[in-house]
């Protein structure tokens, strides 16, 4: 069932701006365009945010860097 493009793309802009807002926090309030980010996180938050399947965030983040995501996240030494 297909969805409707405005709900798709007010839940894509939902997702960015919670994302936005999440790293914002992380850094307190610094400016985003001057902080030095991990893209592999930001991508996690992405693929997360948008509720994407384990195929998909596979083919988004590679074999590879999908790995290593899940390592870290079911590290018990995350913060």
């Amino acid at each position: 069932m297909l969805q409707n493009p405005v709900n798709t793309r007010f839940q894509l802009v939902s997702t960015l701006s919670r994302i936005r807002q999440e790293w914002q926090e992380a850094t307190g309030r610094a400016s985003l365009i001057e902080v030095e980010g991990n893209m592999g996180m930001l991508l996690a938050d992405l693929i997360n945010g948008l509720g994407l399947g384990a195929t998909e965030q596979i083919q988004v983040l590679g074999g590879e860097l999908y790995q290593e995501m899940q390592d870290f996240l079911q590290s018990p030494n995350r913060n």
